[in-house]
């Protein structure tokens, strides 16, 4: 008898993990980025981000995963081999901090509800002081029309990002 395939977890998707070489341009040093594979669209619910969380290496805040009643996130959900879940929990340290596993609930674009995990900061680092990191904003952006997300979730965080960029740009007296 054949061997059956390897089990596998769900993945949701979100955030640089949506094409994680989107990130190498800025972040250097990045571990090897395996073959995931490209999975479904699909949207988180009941969640959301939050800019909170500092993280050096982008200069700023980046976005932590939140409980968020009635909200939708856009993402991919991605079977991973069990055996590569220690790879990809590495990956999202090095991209954003992400060291908690996310447990959340993961429409797909057929209508069915799956249980999938993702990874996060962790909220224990969350604070409101500093700037958002506009060169995460960029790449999630970059990373969200790689993975080809909606235009209309690809143009929010564009205008997010140019928002923001306004913003923090006021605040510090135009340079």
């Amino acid at each position: 008898m054949a061997p059956g395939p390897a089990a596998s977890r769900p993945w949701f998707a979100f955030s640089l993990d949506l094409a994680p070489a989107a990130a190498s341009r800025h972040l250097h040093g990045l571990p090897p980025v395996p073959d995931f594979p490209e999975g479904e669209l699909a949207e988180a619910l009941d969640v959301d981000v939050v800019y909170d969380v500092h993280v050096p290496n982008w200069g700023g805040r980046v976005a932590r995963l939140v409980e968020a009643p009635g909200h939708q996130l856009s993402g991919r959900l991605r079977p991973i081999a069990a055996g590569s879940w220690p790879v990809l929990a590495r990956l999202e340290t090095a991209l954003a901090l992400a060291t908690e596993e996310f447990p959340v609930k993961v429409r797909t674009a057929s209508g069915t509800v799956v249980d999938a995990h993702a990874f996060t900061p962790a909220a224990r680092n969350a604070s409101t002081q500093g700037p958002v990191s506009e060169a995460f904003l960029i790449t999630l952006a970059v990373a969200a029309e790689r993975a080809r997300l909606p235009a209309a979730v690809v143009e929010k965080l564009q205008a997010e990002a140019r928002i923001v960029h306004a913003v923090q740009h006021a605040k510090s007296g135009i340079k």
